[in-house]
């Protein structure tokens, strides 16, 4: 009977730590991060910056949404939510992101005006 119990014992602790070691390995490892780190994670909806750009103008926003159209070389790319398109710029930034379209994206960076239509440049990226 000790033999049986002592295996239970051993099966317990080895699935315990199994499960400790997958879950470790869920910790947005599949996250990619480019530019400088983002720090508000608080969102701004894509569709109220383009309803008042003049409100935003020269603050820094989080948006999140999908990469529908990208530049060749990843200086720019534009970001759907619902209805909303917002062209994000990262070039005045100085870095760049690899192919992405279709994407999930968190962006972080300042609103300005580019004839007359909002933009935002890129100051931290990332994709999941």
């Amino acid at each position: 009977m000790k033999i049986k119990s002592k295996n239970n014992e051993i099966w317990l602790i080895t699935s315990v730590l199994s499960l400790m070691l997958a879950l470790s390995g869920c910790d947005r490892k599949d996250e990619e991060k480019y530019g400088q780190e983002i720090l508000n994670h608080t969102l701004t909806k894509i569709d109220v910056i383009l309803k008042t750009p003049a409100d935003l103008e020269g603050k820094t926003v989080t948006v999140q949404g999908k990469i529908i159209n990208e530049c060749p070389s990843g200086c720019w790319f534009e970001v759907k939510e619902n209805a909303g398109i917002i062209y994000v710029d990262l070039n005045p930034s100085g870095f760049a992101i690899p192919q992405k379209i279709g994407k999930e994206v968190t962006v972080e960076g300042k609103v300005s005006l580019r004839d007359n239509q909002p933009i935002i440049t890129g100051m931290g990226v990332e994709v999941k």
